[in-house]
Order: C-alpha cells, then sequence, then structure tokens
C-alpha cells in the first residue's frame, strides 16, 4: 500500500484525491510559518486579533481570497474531503507543538534548577553563570517553541479557511435546492 492510498469500506484500496491533495499542498504554501512571521514583523490586520470580528479581516487578505480561488475548484466532496484532512492536520502540529513546549522547556530548566539544588556551587566551581545559562537555555527553547506555536497558528487558519469553504457551499446549496 503505498501512502497515498487508503482502505475503503468495502476493503479495496482507493488513492487519495490528487487535485484535492494538489490544492492543498499550494495552501500549505500560501500559510507559512515564514509568511505569518513577516505579516507579524509589518502588522498586517489579519494577524493581530483586536477586533471582534476577525473572519471578516480575514477574508480581505489575499492570502484567504486566493485560498478560497483555489478551494473553488474543488466539488463539495473535495472540500468534504480536505474540511477533515485540515482538521486532522491542526490535532497533529497541535500535539505537536504542545510535546515541544513541554519537554524543550521543562526539561533543561529543571535539571538546571535539580543540579544548582543538588550540588549549590556545581556552577561556582565550573565558572558557568547560573542566572546566564538559565536565560540562556530558556530562550533558545522559546524560539523553538515560538515557531511550533507558529505552525499551530496556521494549522488552525487552514482549517478554518476550509471550514468556511465548506460553510459557504452549504448555504449555496440550499439557495439552489430551494423551490
Amino acid at each position: 500500500m503505498s501512502a497515498t492510498e487508503t482502505p475503503s469500506a468495502a476493503g479495496h484500496y482507493i488513492e487519495t484525491d490528487k487535485v484535492a491533495m494538489g490544492v492543498w499542498k499550494r495552501l500549505t504554501a500560501s500559510f507559512s510559518i515564514s509568511r505569518l512571521l513577516l505579516e507579524s514583523v509589518f502588522g498586517m490586520r489579519s494577524v493581530w486579533p483586536f477586533r471582534k470580528d476577525n473572519l471578516g479581516q480575514m477574508l480581505q487578505t489575499d492570502r484567504w481570497k486566493i485560498g478560497l480561488g483555489l478551494l473553488g475548484g474543488l466539488d463539495d466532496h473535495q472540500v468534504d474531503f480536505l474540511v477533515r484532512y485540515a482538521a486532522i492536520n491542526e490535532r497533529r502540529v497541535d500535539h505537536v507543538f504542545r510535546a515541544t513546549a513541554l519537554f524543550l522547556v521543562s526539561i533543561p530548566v529543571g535539571s538546571l534548577i535539580a543540579v544548582n539544588e543538588i550540588v549549590p556551587d556545581a556552577f561556582a566551581v565550573t565558572g558557568i553563570d547560573f542566572l546566564f545559562t538559565l536565560i540562556g537555555i530558556i530562550g533558545a527553547w522559546a524560539i523553538v517553541a515560538g515557531v511550533m506555536f507558529a505552525a499551530s497558528w496556521r494549522a488552525r487558519d487552514l482549517h478554518d479557511l476550509v471550514s468556511f469553504e465548506q460553510a459557504r457551499r452549504v448555504r449555496e446549496n440550499a439557495k439552489v435546492d430551494a423551490p
């Protein structure tokens, strides 16, 4: 079984929709972490949640307009698939972020504090400043955790985008089906 195949209900394998996955790859490129960092630095309104209507702000961004355009070329089943795919992706990225933040911050800091408590003179004997080392480790690991937080943020943005497209289609289909 290849990585793009999934089992069907009948026990046969079906291939994941290549068109939908192509759109997904283009969306993920548009919702990159580096773009989030640039938008944060240069003050893009879509990044900062200072208004009560954040979705309205997002709909005005080029990234969402392009994303909705890409999703517009898919049928309802493909969008439904991408909503589920984005939800799974979001959960996985969030789990990795939480584990990264927990392990990469608590273990090194806890180890430094434990060494300082067990052998109080350990840092003085080696000439290493405890506070400087602690701040350095916290700073380095905070950067790693910050990047993982940005990835989690972007995964949520992607899920929101495809969920919005799915909700928009439900409304449009209701108009078509109405007598």
